[in-house]
């Protein structure tokens, strides 16, 4: 584990020394954000002039919402992104078998191997939103609340990667299959509560597509400590998540036959 942490930070400085060279990026990055947030915040302010609550969310409750999410979005623009946008390309040249060679789990340097440093100011631009939204609802949060958000945001970042890594897998059985724009879309649903959607499809992004898990469930736990039994449930699930995604992983590189051969 030591190992692969010290492999990451080589990879983070690496390609961090390799984005700052373009600094005026980092400028347009954070500018094209901050328009995209406030865009969505003015959203859901126009929202809110139609009804008091989104599905018993409060105004300022799903605006800290909007920033967890921002959060999540800002990691796997940083980190996952980058290097799974391009794994089905990979493996259908052959690219993928320079990834086997390397002393380490094909897993980790398929989906980490390379990442995007300047969209890390999404994760910093989220944290202000979220903050800005609890000082909007009133609500007096508790150290307990933000040590659980806290975790549940490393749960939900982990549900994250794990899911995109899954999905990534399938071009192993189907090297044609091109699933992107479907999580993408999905992906869209945990930008609100929920508990907006009617039954069926709120059963579906909770227990099927594990959405609500990564942002509901984290603002609703900072903005009520009640609801902490949904930390080792985000726990479970986070681990279970990664289990599923290492395991097929391990299937498809045992099917896996190189496009140069």
């Amino acid at each position: 584990m030591l190992k692969l942490i010290r492999l990451f930070a080589t990879l983070f400085s690496m390609s961090l020394r390799r984005q700052i060279t373009f600094r005026a990026d980092l400028v347009f990055e954070l500018v094209l954000t901050v328009v995209g947030l406030a865009a969505s915040i003015a959203a859901l302010g126009m929202i809110y002039t139609r009804t008091d609550t989104l599905g018993g969310w409060g105004p300022g409750e799903a605006i800290a919402l909007l920033g967890t999410f921002q959060i999540i979005t800002g990691l796997r623009t940083a980190f996952v992104e980058p290097n799974l946008q391009w794994f089905g390309k990979q493996v259908k040249e052959g690219t993928f078998d320079a990834i086997l060679t390397q002393p380490a789990p094909a897993i980790f340097l398929a989906s980490l191997n390379t990442c995007a440093p300047l969209a890390l100011g999404q994760v910093g631009l989220g944290a202000i939103v979220v903050a800005y939204g609890v000082h909007e609802a009133s609500v007096s949060i508790t150290p307990a609340g933000v040590a659980a958000w806290l975790a549940l945001l490393v749960a939900a970042t982990v549900i994250m990667w794990a899911t995109r890594a899954l999905l990534a897998a399938l071009v192993f059985w189907a090297p044609e299959l091109t699933l992107d724009v479907v999580y993408d879309s999905v992906w869209q649903f945990a930008r609100y509560p929920v508990d907006i959607y009617q039954r069926p499809l709120r059963m579906l992004l909770t227990y099927v597509l594990p959405v609500a898990f990564l942002a509901t469930v984290p603002a609703r736990v900072l903005l009520d400590t009640g609801q902490l039994v949904a930390v080792p449930v985000s726990i479970g699930l986070a681990i279970g998540s990664y289990l599923l995604a290492h395991l097929a992983w391990q299937a498809g590189l045992r099917r896996y036959t190189s496009a140069t051969s």
